[in-house]
Order: structure tokens, then C-alpha cells, then sequence
């Protein structure tokens, strides 16, 4: 365009006898006077744990279109406090948290409802996805996710049992004969542990909560001692009485016991794996075997992901915000790359990157998941969790635990006590 004007006001001042010079420098004066400057659109902001950052910058390098994307680091545990009392115009557009923070998040109106095509929904695991959702909303989209996994000693187990029971009688013989210290290394420790447990729980019938029609959970269906649970829980009793289980094993006692080759099992997460590589004898990855016929021992998953925020439609970017977290960090690649920077020690959440993986131990995990549900993100979650951790650590403690009944009883009448509303205080007398 700047070229065909100078041919026409070139043929109109040569009549005047200006030079071509002279032209020249008039038209640089006046286009610098009449074009004012564009500012840079504004970028992306994402917030992230000082950890992914390095990992979250890969994944962004190339910007979104014509828009940088700009990767700061922050303290994420704090992240629901932190958005309600961000200025605005620092606010980020995207996070990245975990999916048991999206429960809160939602609830308090900081992240905003995204959808992804079926072709996307596809291509990632399902039940990771569940982790992102609330109700009949998906609030963001997973990018890595773990569970746990039975590690067997495959020198002092040679061959994996095929069910819980024959699993129960070949540990309890390693220790009696002195070949092991701990039968089936589960951490719980003085607070107890549902998450650790959680299998053990599922294999007997037991479950967090109902779903809905849509997959979310339903806080209002608490399933720590629903029937079918209640018909199996005198397996616990069994359990506590051998030996099999003991609550007051701790975490770093339970990888001691395993990696020195002193418990034939362990039920843990692939946050071990670097523990496992350095182990001097064979070990086998699988999922609890069946505890009762026709009922899967089945872990919960947990995710990290990114989530929309709210401020991003203030921002005047939310639909670029959207396709970027349903579209542009779902596909395999973008998986891929955060994968290979990330610290988090779990499988891509995008099907294809999890299998192309080259770590097998952690592939090995993965194959654990068969029936996984998602990791409850729903505030009700953390008394029920309470609950369920402190029954199992009164039924598997050893001499002084309580029946598995009683225990369990009670945690389901906690749970339910600490969930109902408190009534309203009566109205104050009116005095005329």
C-alpha cells in the first residue's frame, strides 16, 4: 500500500519541483504522525507450582496464534484463597491444580465451565476427566494422573495369586517363616489413610460416595458402610487378627520393609518408583487381586490439570482460554512435552502419550487402574475421608482395635453427623 501511494504523490510533487527526496521524507513524517501504535495483544497469564513451571513453559513456548503466553509460579495450595483476593487485573486466566481442588474452586465461582468434543473425550482417559468434574460440569481437563499399585517381591512370590485370599495365606507364611517382617505393607499410620486403603475398601463393596446420572459424585449417598460392604467387612476382623494389616504401619516403614526385601507386598504409588529402581531383586506392578468374586479391588485416580478462571472472560480472552485447555493441551504432543518436564510422577492423561510413555514401571502402574473411580473433589470429601481413615485404623491395629462393624458404623454416623446442616437458632421473641 505504501508503495503504490508514493507512485502517486511521486507523479503530483514532481509538478511542484520537489525532489524525490524530499517527498520521501515528507511521507515518513506524516505516516509516523497518522498511524498511532498497536500495543501487543495481552498475553495469556497461567498460574502454576513453582515445580511445573518449567514444564508448564514448554508446553506454552509458542504462544497462542498472535498471543504470548506468559507462565508464573506460584503457590498453588493456596490457590481458592489466593483467586478472591487477587487484583483482577493481575488475576491469571488459567491454572494449573489438582483435581481434587476443583471441587472448591467451582463452588466458589473461580473457574469457569468448559466443554470438550467427543473426539477429545476419547482421546483421554475417562476417568481422569471425572476428576475435572462437578455436577454436569467439566471444570478443566487432566494432563498427568496416577493410582496406586500392588508391588509384589517376585523372589519371595514367585508366582502373583490370582485372588486376595491365596494373596493373605502366602504372606503370612513369609513372615512366619522368617522371611519377612510385614505381610502386605500398607501405610496408614495414627491418622489412618483412605486413600491407601481405598482398594482393600472397594474389593469388600465399600465406596466414597454414589454418582449421578452424569458420573459426578452425589454427596448425599455416603457409602462407607452400605450393604454389600457391610456383608464383607468381617474379612477386616480376619485380616487385624493374623496380622495381615496393621494400622500403625507408617508410610516410611512400609517402603523400608519392602525395598530391603523384608514384605512380600506393598500397595503404594508411582511416587515410588524411584525407590523401586534401586531395589536388588525382581518385583511384579499389578491391581489387588479379587477379594470377593465378581467385585474389582479398584484404587481411586488422581489428576493435575489446567482450569479456566473466571477472569479470563474480564480479560476479554475467554474463548482463547478455553481452546487452549480443551484443545490445545489435550492433544498427544502437548501431553507429551509436559510429561517430559513435569515432576509429577504419573502417566499423561492423553491415551496415546500414556502409551508411547518408555518409562514401564510406570506404564505398569497405569494397567493397575482397571475400574479406578476419580479421586472425590467434592468438599464433602475430607469428613468422609476422615471417617473412613480414622475405621480403618481402629479395625486394623492390633490387640486393641475394634470390631470392623462397630468401626464402621460409627464412621458412617460421623460422616453423616459432621455433613448435616447445623438447625437454624429459633427467632427471638418479638417484645411489643
Amino acid at each position: 500500500m505504501r508503495q503504490r501511494s508514493f507512485g502517486l504523490f511521486k507523479q503530483g510533487y514532481l509538478t511542484t519541483g520537489l525532489s524525490v527526496s524530499a517527498i520521501v521524507a515528507t511521507m515518513v513524517a506524516g505516516s509516523l504522525l497518522a498511524a498511532p501504535a498497536q500495543a501487543a495483544p495481552r498475553a495469556i497469564v497461567v498460574w502454576v507450582d513453582p515445580q511445573y513451571k518449567e514444564a508448564a513453559t514448554a508446553l506454552f513456548a509458542k504462544g497462542y496464534k498472535k498471543r504470548a503466553i506468559t507462565v508464573t509460579a506460584r503457590d498453588m495450595s493456596t490457590i481458592t484463597l489466593d483467586l478472591q483476593n487477587v487484583d483482577p487485573n493481575k488475576a491469571p486466566d488459567i491454572v494449573l491444580v489438582d483435581g481434587e481442588q476443583v471441587g472448591e474452586l467451582a463452588a466458589n465461582a473461580l473457574i469457569t465451565p468448559v466443554e470438550i468434543s467427543p473426539e477429545t473425550s476419547r482421546s483421554l482417559s475417562n476417568v481422569a476427566i471425572n476428576t475435572f468434574k462437578v455436577g454436569e460440569s467439566l471444570f478443566g481437563t487432566p494432563i498427568q494422573r496416577q493410582n496406586l499399585a500392588l508391588i509384589t517381591n517376585a523372589e519371595l512370590i514367585p508366582t502373583a495369586p490370582t485372588t486376595f485370599k491365596k494373596l493373605s495365606k502366602l504372606a503370612l507364611k513369609q513372615v512366619a517363616a522368617g522371611r519377612a517382617d510385614i505381610a502386605l505393607a500398607v501405610a496408614q499410620g495414627i491418622d489412618g489413610n483412605a486413600y491407601s486403603t481405598y482398594p482393600l475398601f472397594t474389593g469388600l463393596g465399600g465406596f466414597a460416595f454414589g454418582t449421578t446420572a452424569t458420573g459426578s459424585y452425589n454427596p448425599k449417598r455416603i457409602g462407607i458402610n452400605n450393604k454389600k460392604f457391610v456383608k464383607n467387612q468381617a474379612q477386616i476382623d480376619s485380616w487385624n487378627k493374623s496380622g495381615l494389616i496393621n494400622s500403625n504401619l507408617t508410610a516410611e516403614e512400609a517402603r523400608i520393609a519392602f525395598t530391603s526385601g523384608r514384605a512380600p507386598f506393598w500397595l503404594t504409588g508411582p511416587e515410588e518408583i524411584v525407590n523401586l529402581k534401586q531395589v536388588s531383586f525382581r518385583y511384579r506392578i499389578t491391581q489387588v487381586p479379587a477379594i470377593i468374586k465378581g467385585t474389582s479391588a479398584a484404587p481411586f485416580m488422581k489428576s493435575i490439570g489446567f482450569a479456566v478462571t473466571t477472569f479470563a472472560k474480564a480479560h476479554k480472552i475467554l474463548p482463547a482460554s478455553r481452546d487452549i485447555v480443551t484443545n490445545k493441551i489435550t492433544t498427544t504432543k502437548a501431553q507429551t512435552t509436559f510429561y517430559e518436564k513435569s515432576p509429577y510422577v504419573g502417566l499423561p492423561a492423553n491415551s496415546a502419550a500414556a502409551a508411547a510413555t518408555p518409562d514401564r514401571v510406570l506404564l505398569a502402574f497405569g494397567s493397575a487402574a482397571l475400574g479406578a473411580t476419580p479421586y472425590p473433589n467434592i468438599p464433602e470429601w475430607g469428613q468422609v475421608s476422615l471417617a473412613l481413615g480414622g475405621a480403618w485404623r481402629d479395625s486394623t491395629r492390633g490387640g486393641d482395635s475394634v470390631k470392623a462393624a462397630k468401626a464402621f458404623a460409627a464412621a458412617r454416623a460421623q460422616a453423616v453427623t459432621a455433613l448435616t446442616p447445623a438447625p437454624e437458632p429459633p427467632a427471638e421473641p418479638v417484645i411489643p
